[in-house]
Protein backbone atom coordinates (compact mmCIF):
# COMPACT_ATOMS: atom_id res chain seq x y z
CA UNK A 1 0.00 0.00 0.00
CA UNK A 2 2.79 2.40 0.89
CA UNK A 3 4.43 1.83 -2.49
CA UNK A 4 1.13 2.61 -4.26
CA UNK A 5 0.71 5.79 -2.23
CA UNK A 6 4.29 6.84 -3.01
CA UNK A 7 3.72 6.24 -6.73
CA UNK A 8 0.49 8.29 -6.66
CA UNK A 9 2.26 11.07 -4.75
CA UNK A 10 5.09 11.15 -7.33
CA UNK A 11 2.64 11.25 -10.24
CA UNK A 12 0.80 14.12 -8.58
CA UNK A 13 4.04 16.07 -8.14
CA UNK A 14 4.95 15.49 -11.80
CA UNK A 15 1.51 16.66 -12.97
CA UNK A 16 1.94 19.92 -11.04
CA UNK A 17 5.65 20.28 -11.77
CA UNK A 18 5.61 24.08 -12.01
CA UNK A 19 4.05 24.70 -8.63
CA UNK A 20 6.05 21.87 -7.05
CA UNK A 21 9.29 23.33 -8.45
CA UNK A 22 8.53 26.72 -6.89
CA UNK A 23 7.81 25.08 -3.54
CA UNK A 24 11.03 23.03 -3.80
CA UNK A 25 12.97 26.23 -4.56
CA UNK A 26 11.56 27.76 -1.39
CA UNK A 27 12.74 24.72 0.56
CA UNK A 28 16.14 25.05 -1.14
CA UNK A 29 16.48 28.64 0.10
CA UNK A 30 15.21 27.85 3.60
CA UNK A 31 17.47 24.84 4.11
CA UNK A 32 20.51 26.66 2.74
CA UNK A 33 19.91 29.75 4.89
CA UNK A 34 19.42 27.68 8.04
CA UNK A 35 22.46 25.49 7.35
CA UNK A 36 24.69 28.50 6.68
CA UNK A 37 23.52 30.21 9.87
CA UNK A 38 24.20 27.15 12.00
CA UNK A 39 27.50 26.51 10.20
CA UNK A 40 28.67 30.03 11.01
CA UNK A 41 27.89 29.39 14.67
CA UNK A 42 29.81 26.09 14.61
CA UNK A 43 32.72 27.80 12.87
CA UNK A 44 32.88 30.54 15.51
CA UNK A 45 32.69 28.02 18.36
CA UNK A 46 35.47 25.91 16.87
CA UNK A 47 37.73 28.91 16.31
CA UNK A 48 37.12 30.10 19.88
CA UNK A 49 37.87 26.65 21.26
CA UNK A 50 41.08 26.33 19.26
CA UNK A 51 42.20 29.84 20.22
CA UNK A 52 41.76 29.16 23.93
CA UNK A 53 43.30 25.71 23.69
CA UNK A 54 46.40 27.43 22.39
CA UNK A 55 46.45 29.55 25.53
CA UNK A 56 46.27 26.45 27.71
CA UNK A 57 42.85 25.54 29.09
CA UNK A 58 44.42 23.93 32.16
CA UNK A 59 46.26 27.09 33.21
CA UNK A 60 45.57 30.07 35.45
CA UNK A 61 47.34 33.40 35.13
CA UNK A 62 47.70 35.62 38.17
CA UNK A 63 48.77 38.99 36.77
CA UNK A 64 50.12 41.58 39.19
CA UNK A 65 48.20 44.79 39.78
CA UNK A 66 49.85 47.94 41.10
CA UNK A 67 52.09 45.90 43.42
CA UNK A 68 54.46 43.24 41.98
CA UNK A 69 54.10 39.65 43.08
CA UNK A 70 56.74 38.03 45.28
CA UNK A 71 58.04 34.63 46.32
CA UNK A 72 55.62 34.79 49.23
CA UNK A 73 52.75 35.18 46.78
CA UNK A 74 53.96 32.16 44.82
CA UNK A 75 54.10 30.15 48.05
CA UNK A 76 50.62 31.38 48.99
CA UNK A 77 49.21 30.30 45.65
CA UNK A 78 50.81 26.87 45.93
CA UNK A 79 49.47 26.39 49.47
CA UNK A 80 45.97 27.60 48.52
CA UNK A 81 45.85 24.96 45.78
CA UNK A 82 47.07 22.25 48.12
CA UNK A 83 50.26 21.71 46.18
CA UNK A 84 48.30 20.07 43.33
CA UNK A 85 49.39 22.65 40.75
CA UNK A 86 52.72 23.95 39.48
CA UNK A 87 53.22 27.64 40.19
CA UNK A 88 55.75 29.33 37.91
CA UNK A 89 56.78 32.87 38.90
CA UNK A 90 57.76 34.96 35.87
CA UNK A 91 59.52 38.32 35.85
CA UNK A 92 60.32 40.41 32.80
CA UNK A 93 62.70 43.17 31.82
CA UNK A 94 62.51 45.22 28.59
CA UNK A 95 65.61 46.31 26.75
CA UNK A 96 67.60 45.89 23.53
CA UNK A 97 69.35 42.79 22.28
CA UNK A 98 72.68 43.61 20.61
CA UNK A 99 73.49 41.01 17.97
CA UNK A 100 76.97 39.91 16.74
CA UNK A 101 76.71 41.96 13.53
CA UNK A 102 76.07 45.14 15.50
CA UNK A 103 72.33 45.30 14.84
CA UNK A 104 69.88 45.59 17.70
CA UNK A 105 66.38 44.32 18.40
CA UNK A 106 63.96 45.46 21.07
CA UNK A 107 63.04 42.55 23.34
CA UNK A 108 61.72 41.62 26.73
CA UNK A 109 63.75 39.08 28.67
CA UNK A 110 61.59 36.77 30.73
CA UNK A 111 63.32 35.27 33.74
CA UNK A 112 62.04 31.83 34.70
CA UNK A 113 63.28 29.01 36.92
CA UNK A 114 65.16 26.55 34.64
CA UNK A 115 63.07 23.59 35.82
CA UNK A 116 59.91 25.18 34.39
CA UNK A 117 61.22 26.03 30.92
CA UNK A 118 59.65 22.89 29.45
CA UNK A 119 56.20 24.09 30.58
CA UNK A 120 56.60 27.36 28.71
CA UNK A 121 58.47 26.12 25.64
CA UNK A 122 57.15 22.79 24.36
CA UNK A 123 59.52 20.50 22.49
CA UNK A 124 57.78 21.09 19.15
CA UNK A 125 58.45 24.84 19.47
CA UNK A 126 62.23 24.37 19.31
CA UNK A 127 63.86 25.35 16.03
CA UNK A 128 67.48 24.71 16.91
CA UNK A 129 69.74 23.90 19.85
CA UNK A 130 68.73 22.78 23.34
CA UNK A 131 65.66 23.61 25.39
CA UNK A 132 67.64 24.88 28.34
CA UNK A 133 68.37 28.04 30.30
CA UNK A 134 70.99 28.34 33.00
CA UNK A 135 73.83 30.70 33.77
CA UNK A 136 74.39 32.82 30.67
CA UNK A 137 72.65 30.31 28.37
CA UNK A 138 69.32 31.60 27.07
CA UNK A 139 66.58 30.70 24.61
CA UNK A 140 65.89 33.28 21.88
CA UNK A 141 62.90 33.70 19.61
CA UNK A 142 63.54 32.31 16.13
CA UNK A 143 62.19 35.54 14.61
CA UNK A 144 65.04 37.62 16.07
CA UNK A 145 67.63 37.67 13.29
CA UNK A 146 70.68 39.53 12.18
CA UNK A 147 70.91 41.68 9.07
CA UNK A 148 70.14 39.80 5.88
CA UNK A 149 67.71 37.58 7.76
CA UNK A 150 70.60 35.54 9.15
CA UNK A 151 69.40 33.36 12.06
CA UNK A 152 71.04 33.12 15.46
CA UNK A 153 72.37 29.62 15.94
CA UNK A 154 73.28 27.83 19.19
CA UNK A 155 76.48 29.19 20.70
CA UNK A 156 75.98 32.69 19.29
CA UNK A 157 76.99 35.41 21.81
CA UNK A 158 74.54 38.29 22.28
CA UNK A 159 74.37 41.21 24.69
CA UNK A 160 71.26 42.43 26.49
CA UNK A 161 71.28 46.19 27.08
CA UNK A 162 69.02 47.15 29.95
CA UNK A 163 67.07 50.39 30.17
CA UNK A 164 69.48 51.68 32.82
CA UNK A 165 72.43 51.09 30.49
CA UNK A 166 73.65 47.89 32.13
CA UNK A 167 74.73 45.06 29.87
CA UNK A 168 74.33 41.32 30.36
CA UNK A 169 76.19 38.88 28.12
CA UNK A 170 74.18 35.88 26.93
CA UNK A 171 74.93 32.82 24.84
CA UNK A 172 72.21 31.26 22.69
CA UNK A 173 71.42 27.73 23.86
CA UNK A 174 68.58 27.32 21.37
CA UNK A 175 65.95 29.14 19.34
CA UNK A 176 62.19 28.67 19.55
CA UNK A 177 59.02 29.77 17.80
CA UNK A 178 55.93 29.72 19.99
CA UNK A 179 52.50 29.62 18.37
CA UNK A 180 50.57 28.72 21.52
CA UNK A 181 50.59 29.56 25.20
CA UNK A 182 50.71 32.68 27.30
CA UNK A 183 54.30 33.50 26.24
CA UNK A 184 53.62 33.40 22.51
CA UNK A 185 55.30 36.80 21.98
CA UNK A 186 58.29 36.11 24.20
CA UNK A 187 61.68 37.28 22.92
CA UNK A 188 64.19 35.76 25.34
CA UNK A 189 63.97 33.24 28.18
CA UNK A 190 66.74 33.48 30.76
CA UNK A 191 67.56 31.91 34.10
CA UNK A 192 65.70 33.53 37.02
CA UNK A 193 68.99 33.56 38.92
CA UNK A 194 70.27 36.31 36.59
CA UNK A 195 67.98 38.93 38.11
CA UNK A 196 68.47 40.16 41.64
CA UNK A 197 64.89 41.46 41.90
CA UNK A 198 62.57 38.75 43.24
CA UNK A 199 59.48 40.49 41.93
CA UNK A 200 57.15 39.00 39.34
CA UNK A 201 54.56 40.38 36.99
CA UNK A 202 52.78 37.03 36.72
CA UNK A 203 52.30 33.65 38.33
CA UNK A 204 51.72 31.03 35.63
CA UNK A 205 49.85 28.12 37.20
CA UNK A 206 49.44 24.73 35.52
CA UNK A 207 46.69 22.48 36.85
CA UNK A 208 45.75 18.89 36.08
CA UNK A 209 42.69 19.69 33.94
CA UNK A 210 40.61 22.59 32.53
CA UNK A 211 37.98 21.99 35.22
CA UNK A 212 40.66 22.16 37.90
CA UNK A 213 41.84 25.46 36.39
CA UNK A 214 38.37 26.98 36.86
CA UNK A 215 38.26 25.85 40.47
CA UNK A 216 41.80 27.12 41.06
CA UNK A 217 40.94 30.57 39.69
CA UNK A 218 37.98 30.85 42.07
CA UNK A 219 40.06 29.65 45.02
CA UNK A 220 42.85 32.15 44.37
CA UNK A 221 40.72 35.29 44.04
CA UNK A 222 40.36 35.93 47.81
CA UNK A 223 44.15 35.70 48.21
CA UNK A 224 44.94 38.18 45.41
CA UNK A 225 42.20 40.87 45.45
CA UNK A 226 44.33 43.41 43.57
CA UNK A 227 45.62 41.03 40.91
CA UNK A 228 43.91 40.00 37.70
CA UNK A 229 43.20 36.29 37.75
CA UNK A 230 42.58 34.91 34.30
CA UNK A 231 41.60 31.36 33.35
CA UNK A 232 41.38 30.56 29.61
CA UNK A 233 38.95 27.74 30.44
CA UNK A 234 36.50 30.09 32.17
CA UNK A 235 36.71 32.65 29.38
CA UNK A 236 36.39 29.92 26.73
CA UNK A 237 33.21 28.65 28.38
CA UNK A 238 31.74 32.15 28.59
CA UNK A 239 32.64 32.96 24.98
CA UNK A 240 31.30 29.55 23.92
CA UNK A 241 27.99 30.30 25.59
CA UNK A 242 27.86 33.65 23.82
CA UNK A 243 28.66 31.96 20.50
CA UNK A 244 25.84 29.46 21.12
CA UNK A 245 23.45 32.33 21.78
CA UNK A 246 24.54 34.03 18.56
CA UNK A 247 24.13 30.74 16.70
CA UNK A 248 20.62 30.38 18.12
CA UNK A 249 19.78 33.92 17.03
CA UNK A 250 21.10 33.35 13.52
CA UNK A 251 19.17 30.09 13.37
CA UNK A 252 15.99 31.86 14.46
CA UNK A 253 16.42 34.52 11.76
CA UNK A 254 17.08 31.88 9.13
CA UNK A 255 14.13 29.88 10.45
CA UNK A 256 11.80 32.65 9.29
CA UNK A 257 12.43 31.50 5.72
CA UNK A 258 11.45 27.98 6.75
CA UNK A 259 8.13 29.24 8.14
CA UNK A 260 7.51 31.20 4.94
CA UNK A 261 8.24 28.06 2.92
CA UNK A 262 5.83 26.06 5.07
CA UNK A 263 3.10 28.63 4.41
CA UNK A 264 3.92 28.43 0.71
CA UNK A 265 3.65 24.64 0.78
CA UNK A 266 0.40 24.90 2.74
CA UNK A 267 -1.04 27.10 0.00
CA UNK A 268 0.24 24.72 -2.69
CA UNK A 269 -1.31 21.68 -1.03
CA UNK A 270 -4.59 23.48 -0.30
CA UNK A 271 -4.96 24.38 -3.97
CA UNK A 272 -3.94 20.85 -4.95
CA UNK A 273 -6.61 19.32 -2.70
CA UNK A 274 -9.23 21.64 -4.14
CA UNK A 275 -8.26 20.72 -7.70
CA UNK A 276 -8.22 17.01 -6.91
CA UNK A 277 -11.44 16.76 -4.92
CA UNK A 278 -13.03 14.41 -7.43
CA UNK A 279 -9.85 12.33 -7.65
CA UNK A 280 -9.80 11.96 -3.88
CA UNK A 281 -13.46 10.94 -3.93
CA UNK A 282 -12.67 8.19 -6.47
CA UNK A 283 -9.79 6.96 -4.28
CA UNK A 284 -12.11 6.74 -1.30
CA UNK A 285 -14.78 4.98 -3.39
CA UNK A 286 -12.39 2.23 -4.54
CA UNK A 287 -11.27 1.43 -1.00
CA UNK A 288 -8.61 3.93 0.07
CA UNK A 289 -9.12 5.03 3.66
CA UNK A 290 -8.84 8.50 5.09
CA UNK A 291 -5.39 7.77 6.50
CA UNK A 292 -4.24 6.70 3.02
CA UNK A 293 -5.28 10.05 1.55
CA UNK A 294 -3.52 11.93 4.36
CA UNK A 295 -0.40 9.79 3.93
CA UNK A 296 -0.35 10.38 0.16
CA UNK A 297 -0.43 14.16 0.59
CA UNK A 298 2.29 14.03 3.24
CA UNK A 299 4.41 11.93 0.88
CA UNK A 300 3.93 14.58 -1.81
CA UNK A 301 5.20 17.20 0.61
CA UNK A 302 8.16 14.97 1.54
CA UNK A 303 9.07 14.58 -2.13
CA UNK A 304 9.03 18.35 -2.65
CA UNK A 305 11.02 19.00 0.53
CA UNK A 306 13.47 16.21 -0.33
CA UNK A 307 14.11 17.64 -3.79
CA UNK A 308 14.78 21.11 -2.30
CA UNK A 309 17.19 19.76 0.33
CA UNK A 310 18.97 17.50 -2.17
CA UNK A 311 19.50 20.45 -4.51
CA UNK A 312 20.92 22.56 -1.67
CA UNK A 313 23.44 19.98 -0.40
CA UNK A 314 26.04 20.40 -3.21
CA UNK A 315 25.73 24.17 -2.95
CA UNK A 316 26.34 23.99 0.81
CA UNK A 317 29.34 21.70 0.24
CA UNK A 318 30.80 24.14 -2.29
CA UNK A 319 30.29 27.08 0.09
CA UNK A 320 32.08 25.14 2.83
CA UNK A 321 35.16 24.84 0.63
CA UNK A 322 35.31 28.54 -0.27
CA UNK A 323 37.60 30.45 2.15
CA UNK A 324 36.05 33.48 3.85
CA UNK A 325 38.61 36.30 4.25
CA UNK A 326 38.80 37.53 7.84
CA UNK A 327 41.89 39.70 7.56
CA UNK A 328 45.36 39.76 6.01
CA UNK A 329 46.34 36.12 5.57
CA UNK A 330 43.41 34.91 7.67
CA UNK A 331 40.63 32.76 6.24
CA UNK A 332 37.75 30.80 7.68
CA UNK A 333 35.54 28.09 6.24
CA UNK A 334 31.91 27.32 6.96
CA UNK A 335 31.73 24.36 9.30
CA UNK A 336 28.83 22.41 7.82
CA UNK A 337 29.13 19.35 10.05
CA UNK A 338 26.83 16.33 9.64
CA UNK A 339 25.09 17.42 12.81
CA UNK A 340 24.35 20.86 11.34
CA UNK A 341 23.07 19.36 8.09
CA UNK A 342 20.87 16.82 9.86
CA UNK A 343 19.50 19.40 12.29
CA UNK A 344 18.69 21.82 9.47
CA UNK A 345 17.08 19.10 7.37
CA UNK A 346 15.04 17.81 10.30
CA UNK A 347 13.75 21.28 11.13
CA UNK A 348 12.87 22.09 7.52
CA UNK A 349 11.08 18.75 7.09
CA UNK A 350 9.20 19.05 10.39
CA UNK A 351 8.01 22.62 9.78
CA UNK A 352 6.90 21.88 6.23
CA UNK A 353 5.07 18.70 7.25
CA UNK A 354 3.23 20.73 9.88
CA UNK A 355 2.33 23.14 7.09
CA UNK A 356 0.59 20.43 5.02
CA UNK A 357 -1.17 18.64 7.86
CA UNK A 358 -4.22 20.92 7.76
CA UNK A 359 -4.99 20.53 4.01
CA UNK A 360 -4.13 16.82 4.21
CA UNK A 361 -6.52 16.34 7.12
CA UNK A 362 -9.27 18.22 5.29
CA UNK A 363 -8.70 16.01 2.23
CA UNK A 364 -9.05 12.90 4.36
CA UNK A 365 -12.31 14.20 5.86
CA UNK A 366 -13.98 14.85 2.49
CA UNK A 367 -17.41 13.26 2.08
CA UNK A 368 -17.18 10.61 -0.63
CA UNK A 369 -20.52 11.47 -2.29
CA UNK A 370 -19.83 15.22 -2.28
CA UNK A 371 -16.33 14.66 -3.63
CA UNK A 372 -17.60 12.50 -6.52
CA UNK A 373 -20.16 15.20 -7.44
CA UNK A 374 -17.50 17.95 -7.37
CA UNK A 375 -16.84 19.53 -10.77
Amino acid sequence: MLADLARLAWLSVKERAGRAALAAFGVFIAFLALSVALSIGEMVKQEVEQAFQQLGLNTVWVIAGSVPLTDADAATASAALGGRAMVVPISGEPGRLRLPDGSESGVTVFYVPPEYVELLVPREAMRSGQRYVGGSLVLINHNIRMAGDKPLGPGTPVAFVRLDGGVADFVVAGTFELTTGVMVNAGVFADAALTARREYFMLYIVTESPQAAERAAERLRPYFPEAQIFSPQTLARQVGQFASTVQLGLGALAGVSTVVTAMWLYDTMAISVLQRTREIGIMRAVGYKRRHVIAMLILEALIIVGVGIAAALPVLAAMSMIPMPLGPGMYLHLLATPGVVLASAALVVAVNILGVLAPAYRAGRLNIVDALRYE
